[in-house]
């Protein structure tokens, strides 16, 4: 089984050298429609979901048999945004659950007028959670958007959805998304420190130095945001790839997206 995860860039107003807003829109549809005649893709998770591109993905995945879950809308700078996530229609598929942690303090999500900030962080961060069985197997996959402001509002949205993700039986738990920090860097380094049972997916087996999940339309640097936190345990029977177009005009987004498998 495989997960797709994808921020597909919600900003519509942008400059060269970034691609014009319906270029990156068509370059999306193309990048999804090709990825998704994967059969092995059950679940998609994105990020940067707004109300300028949100009727785009909702064609896209209908059209290649995928159905979106429940939306929870979050408080941002400029428009609500979500984090979505959808499955494959799939008899073999038995959704249990879907649900929402906010990232700030709230102990439960709230609705968009009760939303409040905390930490210093720019907007109203979550993970969203679908809890399913396929195949005899119990999965629990978290679709996550952390902060790119606040150091400590990416620690904590993080370690409050790995502290979740002890609480639910299951044979595998993931959370993959854009982490908004570098995964050899220090901010991971303290997540795993208070959360030792847990490990990063960031890299391939074929993994190159000039792989990146977030390319900026130019950047140069190895700049690997999108990435996954596994048990430490089950390490080994979990791949990960990230799609990379042929020129960077191609791409969709600034960031690509990546597929993390489960043997």
């Amino acid at each position: 089984m495989k997960i797709l995860s994808y921020n597909i860039y919600g900003v519509k107003d942008t400059i060269k050298p970034i691609p014009t807003w319906q270029e990156r829109q068509k370059n999306i549809e193309q990048i999804l429609n090709n990825e998704l005649r994967d059969s092995e893709i059950k679940v998609c998770c994105f990020q940067e979901v707004n109300q300028n591109n949100i009727e785009l993905l909702k064609d896209i995945l209908k059209k290649n048999n995928f159905q979106i879950l429940n939306k929870f809308a979050m408080k941002t700078q400029s428009y609500p945004q979500y984090n979505i996530i959808a499955i494959r229609n799939n008899q073999n598929i038995i959704l249990e659950n879907t649900y929402c942690l906010p990232h700030g303090k709230d102990l439960e999500y709230k609705v968009l007028s009760k939303q409040r900030i905390d930490y210093q962080m720019s907007d109203y961060r979550t993970t969203v959670f679908v809890y399913f069985k396929y195949k005899s197997k119990k999965y629990l996959i978290g679709n996550i958007h952390t902060d790119y402001i606040s150091t400590k509002g990416k620690e904590k949205g993080v370690e409050k959805s790995l502290n979740y993700m002890d609480t639910i039986e299951a044979d595998y738990k993931i959370v993959l998304g854009d982490m908004n920090m570098i995964s050899h860097m220090s901010e991971v380094y303290n997540i795993l420190k208070q959360n030792p049972n847990y490990i990063t997916l960031s890299r391939s087996k074929n993994f190159n130095e000039s792989d990146n999940s977030w390319h900026g339309y130019g950047t140069k640097e190895q700049v690997n945001v999108d990435f996954a936190f596994v048990e430490k345990s089950k390490i080994n029977i979990y791949d990960y790839k990230i799609i990379k177009q042929d020129r960077v005009m191609q791409e969709g987004s600034d960031h690509r997206p990546i597929i993390v498998s489960v043997n």
